[in-house]
Parts: structure tokens; C-alpha cells; sequence
């Protein structure tokens, strides 16, 4: 039996490698399948899923700079506030005056905007019900707990 170091930092056999490796590889290709997903149903309201990231960091009635977005997205805040520029232009983010910074103005979502993101999560449920529909209980708990590690220690 090979040891290896695995990239998350310890030691592991070859089989557990490999099946780590399995497990981001298959991480990866889910991601993008859900990107494809919800780019198709957030065609007809004509976002993006950067639109629907940053709406949800403010759903459904947070108040948050662009530089907040940012840290919490894990993005620039050149492309969240590109983002939140074209969700304002519509009428779906508004900008209000934010008491602790006089330049970097906090963002809210509009009345339209906060019936636009529930529509869009109302959508969601159906979808994610059909998903999980034969996953157990156990399994998601699993599944859960499995994923929150592995993001605690990338980030």
C-alpha cells in the first residue's frame, strides 16, 4: 500500500486518495450542472446566477456594503459591484445611506427585487424536492456535515 500526502494536507492511502479525488471531481461537475440548472430557470427572469447569489445575501431584508458582498461571496468587489450596478439599474437592489461609512452606501433589495428572490426560491423548492427526493435523511446529515467540513478548512 502507497502513502501519499493527500492536497488536503495528511496522509492517506491510495484508495482513500483516489476516492477523495472522486468525491471533489464529482463536487465539481454537480456544481456545474446546478449552474447549468439555474441558468435555465433564471432566464425568464433574466438573471444571472451572480444576480441570484448577491439578492440572496440580502434576502430578505439584509443590508449589506458591496465590499461585504464581496468577503462573503469570495469574490472581487469590482464584480459585485458590477452586479449590484445592473440589479439597482432594474429596480431590484436599492442603495440607502450606511451610517458607518459615508462613501460605500449599504444595498438592500427593493420591494420588487424581495418578490423577484421569493418567486426564485419558491422555484428553487420544487427543484430541490425533485432532487433530494430519494436521498434519506441520513444521507443528506451525512452528506451535510461532510461538505461544512470541508469548507471550514478551505476557508
Amino acid at each position: 500500500m502507497t502513502i501519499r500526502l493527500s492536497f488536503w494536507g495528511g496522509a492517506m492511502s491510495e484508495q482513500r486518495n483516489q476516492q477523495a479525488y472522486q468525491i471533489t471531481w464529482l463536487i465539481r461537475r454537480l456544481f456545474r450542472a446546478m449552474a447549468s440548472e439555474a441558468d435555465r430557470y433564471l432566464a425568464d427572469a433574466e438573471l444571472s446566477a451572480a444576480d441570484r447569489a448577491v439578492m440572496e445575501f440580502l434576502y430578505p431584508d439584509i443590508e449589506l456594503s458591496v465590499p461585504e458582498i464581496a468577503r462573503r461571496y469570495n469574490v472581487s468587489r469590482q464584480h459585485v459591484q458590477v452586479t449590484v450596478n445592473a440589479l439597482c439599474a432594474r429596480g431590484l437592489l436599492r442603495r440607502i445611506e450606511n451610517p458607518k461609512h459615508k462613501r460605500s452606501r449599504l444595498i438592500r433589495l427593493s420591494e420588487p427585487g424581495r418578490n423577484t428572490f421569493a418567486e426564485i426560491r419558491r422555484n428553487e423548492a420544487v427543484i430541490v424536492e425533485r432532487l433530494f427526493n430519494s436521498v434519506s435523511h441520513a444521507a443528506l446529515e451525512t452528506t451535510h456535515t461532510t461538505l461544512t467540513k470541508l469548507l471550514q478548512q478551505l476557508t
